[in-house]
């Protein structure tokens, strides 16, 4: 027999010695889940879809678990499962054997109700073993019990990972075997739902698909450094249908005015403003500058609603203006003194050190003394920010008119500018919440260098030509 053959015989008679048969496949593998009815009725359908739910009422879907065996066939078992919705919060499940968010199945089955909110687009509920046994609070769990229950050197909730909870009587981790129901479809959110029609939304870091199509359009009202302002015409009289996607640079070949066909991203509360990061979206140009027609007036804010803070947040990140305001006179880089703030004195980094610690009891009088003065803005802030104050009367504001390079606010404080547009952004922090951010210097109209030269209209300001070169241009 030739060398090469024998070397083959050897390797077939190794292998076949070294392999075992593989044991069969057994025990639970998945669950088969079934929503039999919504809201005590029929199921909603992709044509007809529920509303989507901002996490401000409860709504129940009736469901039945089946545990399936590897090979989909019907498995005894007897344990209990943990039950999600995704998008959304299960709040409660009632039924035989249920407790909290979970409910026991008794020879492979169960059946019972769930209370859940915060539900959109296509919504699943979503059964999960996770060898998680609560108990009541009277008594004391495995998983606190300070033992080594399971002798894996592992010890209690949650340095034992087979602890799902702390109240968890088992030390021993499940199978993690899991099952989803089939989608119970309700409509995407719009921007005023994901706003909540409140100070915080709903959404909290959720990933989130926004309705994006009505008898209007989501329309580009402000491109900026870090990302891009939205409204959604078709909601113009509900208000808090404005938002900011912070896209952590200028989107590339953006213009104010273009159509977004589709958004979605993470939502999160920046500070107290509502935004979206991580941005993904699609949009329909605006070809030319003259085909600009539904953008959206800016809301002309007067002293009552500066001072409702439920009217600002109906409006934050939407395009407002304010009329008449003066730059306050004390505003100048040099240390205040005797912590009384002047035309050159607004600077309250009384040490030096390049920011106003409140810690520092002087330094906080001061900063304290600046917010009450409606003539002063205080410099560390300005110099950090760009903002600076406005007022009119006892009536104040920050605005931000950086996108106007040519004009110098501190060469012009005392001066009334006649219009201010741009989009309100929110920040927590301080007792003036509130700022317009200029988006270009069409948005700053006064007479002297750096303004517009002329009262542009809505459908005309900040909007500039689409070029090939830059994509940014005019817009970064």
């Amino acid at each position: 027999m030739r060398r090469d053959a024998w070397f083959g015989l050897l390797f077939v008679v190794a292998f076949a010695g070294c392999t075992e048969s593989p044991q069969p496949l057994s025990g639970v593998s998945t669950f088969h889940v079934r929503v039999t009815s919504v809201n005590g009725g029929k199921l909603p359908t992709s044509d007809a879809p529920l509303p989507a739910n901002k996490g401000d009422v409860e709504e129940t879907w009736d469901f039945e678990i089946e545990a399936r065996s590897p090979f989909g066939e019907p498995i005894s078992m007897d344990g209990m499962a943990r039950l999600t919705v995704e998008p959304g919060v299960v709040v409660n499940v009632t039924g035989d054997g249920a407790t909290g968010r979970n409910i026991a199945l008794v020879n492979g089955k169960a059946k019972g109700t769930a209370t859940l909110t915060a539900m959109y687009g296509n919504a699943r509920l979503w059964v999960e073993d996770l060898g998680y046994v609560p108990v009541a609070l009277s008594e004391k769990p495995g998983c606190s019990d300070g033992k080594d229950d399971d002798g894996d050197g592992l010890i209690d909730f949650p340095a034992d990972p087979g602890c799902a909870f702390a109240d968890d009587d088992n030390e021993e981790a499940g199978t993690f075997a899991a099952g989803v129901s089939q989608p119970i479809p309700y409509s995407l959110p719009r921007l005023n739902d994901i706003q909540g029609n409140g100070s915080t939304t709903p959404y909290p870091y959720e990933a989130v698909e926004i309705e994006t199509h009505g008898a209007l359009p989501v329309v580009v009202t402000r491109v900026a450094s870090d990302g891009f302002y939205v409204t959604d015409l078709s909601q113009q009289s509900t208000g808090y249908n404005h938002i900011f996607a912070f896209n952590f640079s200028t989107p590339v070949g953006m213009r104010v005015c273009d159509k977004v066909t589709y958004l979605s991203g993470t939502v999160v509360e920046f500070f107290g403003f509502t935004e979206i990061s991580f941005p993904s979206f699609k949009l329909e140009h605006l070809e030319k500058p003259e085909d600009c027609v539904l953008m959206p007036m800016p809301t002309i804010l007067d002293a009552t609603m500066i001072a409702d803070p439920k009217t600002m947040e109906m409006h934050e990140s939407s395009l407002v203006r304010v009329e008449g305001f003066r730059i306050g006179s004390h505003f100048g880089p040099k240390t205040v003194v005797n912590l009384k703030p002047d035309e050159e004195h607004s600077n309250c980094d009384l040490n030096g050190d390049g920011q106003v610690d409140f810690e520092n009891a002087m330094e906080g009088q001061c900063s304290d003394n600046c917010a009450s003065d409606v003539e002063c803005t205080e410099w560390t802030s300005y110099s950090a920010r760009g903002n600076y104050k406005v007022y009119s009367g006892t009536t104040q504001i920050q605005i931000q008119t950086g996108s106007a390079a040519e004009f110098d606010p501190v060469g012009h404080k005392g001066e009334v500018l006649e219009k201010v547009t741009g989009t309100l952004r929110n920040f927590s922090g301080g007792s003036l919440n509130w700022t317009i951010e200029a988006r270009c210097p069409d948005d700053l109209l006064c007479q002297t260098q750096g303004c517009a030269e002329k009262d542009f209209p809505h459908t005309q300001a900040c909007i500039r030509i689409r070029t090939n070169d830059d994509p940014d241009q005019g817009s970064n």
